[in-house]
């Protein structure tokens, strides 16, 4: 069977994409949430994570391959939970869920040799999307203990260095895990952002040929202007999101000057 949704590169270029539109204050960004720029850099990179998050009930997405049979293990755990690929983790529900579930992961604190307190609920999950994100972009290329380890230097430079950034967490994986939806309702396949309830649309709906394609037969929503998974046209938008989210970096981190204009 053809696939429905959105590429995991993809789904994670555009979750680094809205993280720093949202976070940086460089020309051409949004600025809504302002923050420093090692969050801008760290976000970026712990959002892509999280853009992959609702494909954990995918067995042969990027997470379920992430992390042997634990990793593979979830995947058909919440497969099964949610109802199958592109049910309950892909709702509104799922947006609430995942969001509630890092605020409630940043309450977990332990004490760990040579850093002292950590926020350990927030560092497992920092991990983890860090991991995620760098098998889906293939910034790491080696097996799962190369993948781990590299991901690990990462959380740990992070909690030597600025621990306090994790209070951003939750809005990250919120971020994440909308622009997924978003990048999946842009493909043919759409989504049940209601879930667990999914109404069907009327016969006169279904047959009205447009109107079809937004609310389809089997209740799921989309706005397809991206077509098939894979499209030229989701292509084209993928190079587009990763030009603006290096230009965002750069621009962010002073490494590129940018005026904006007038």
């Amino acid at each position: 069977a053809h696939q429905v949704s959105m590429m995991g590169a993809h789904h994670a270029i555009s979750g680094a994409a809205a993280w720093v539109a949202i976070t940086s204050t460089a020309p051409y960004t949004l600025g809504l949430d302002p923050l420093p720029a090692s969050s801008v850099v760290v976000g970026s990179l712990v959002t892509a994570g999280a853009a992959l998050l609702p494909d954990v009930d995918h067995h042969n997405g990027t997470i379920a391959h992430s992390g042997g049979l634990v990793t593979r293990a979830a995947a058909a755990v919440t497969q099964t939970a949610s109802g199958g690929h592109r049910h309950g983790m892909h709702s509104i529900l799922a947006v609430v869920g995942f969001t509630l579930g890092a605020v409630a992961l940043g309450r977990w604190e332990a004490q760990v040799p040579v850093f002292g307190t950590i926020p350990a609920g927030s560092a497992l999950l920092l991990l983890a999307l860090v991991a995620f994100a760098t098998k889906a972009l293939r910034i790491s290329r080696g097996g799962i203990v190369k993948l781990w380890t590299g991901a690990a230097v990462v959380v740990a430079g992070v909690l030597w260095f600025a621990p306090d950034q994790l209070a951003w967490l939750p809005l990250s994986v919120m971020v994440g895990v909308i622009v997924h939806l978003l990048g999946d309702m842009l493909t043919k396949g759409g989504v049940p952002l209601l879930w667990p309830w999914i109404p069907k649309p009327s016969k006169a709906w279904s047959a009205t040929p447009f109107l079809s394609r937004l609310w389809m037969k089997n209740g799921y929503m989309a706005v397809p202007v991206l077509g098939r998974t894979g499209s030229k046209r989701e292509w084209v938008l993928c190079v587009g999101l990763t030009a603006y989210t290096g230009y965002a970096l750069l621009a962010t981190t002073g490494l590129l000057v940018v005026s904006p204009v007038a």
